[in-house]
């Protein structure tokens, strides 16, 4: 588990912000989804550039999930989720749920099995 206080950061503001992001998808109308998906990926990108995660002075361990296909799963199945309630009445209430879902079982993972 890592208990470095940048990385637990790191770590938390990815989760939050795809947990956010899939609250957007799944309860908003077009063209927000994409607008929080387009800000969501900027800041994967700025935290990539704020680690010093490319380039030839490469930090390694905070980028690396220690299984990051099963989190890539993981985290596509709960996509997959916020389009197949989008639209629904039900997307007021299981929009939020779902991101929140998202954000805790992103944020648990990385803290346990991202290597460090």
């Amino acid at each position: 588990m890592s208990t470095n206080a940048a990385e637990r950061n790191h770590w938390l503001a990815l989760a939050a912000t795809y947990g956010l992001t899939l609250s957007v998808v799944a309860m908003a109308d077009w063209p927000w989804p994409l607008f929080v998906g387009g800000a969501f990926i900027l800041i994967v990108v700025l935290h990539i550039v704020r680690y010093r995660q490319v380039g030839r002075k490469t930090q390694p361990g905070i980028a690396a999930a220690g299984n990051g296909a099963g989190a890539g799963v993981i985290g596509s199945l709960f996509g997959a989720g916020a389009l197949l309630i989008r639209g629904t009445p039900a997307a007021t209430w299981a929009g939020p749920l779902l991101g929140v879902i998202a954000f805790l079982g992103l944020f648990l993972y990385l803290q346990r099995f991202a290597r460090t």
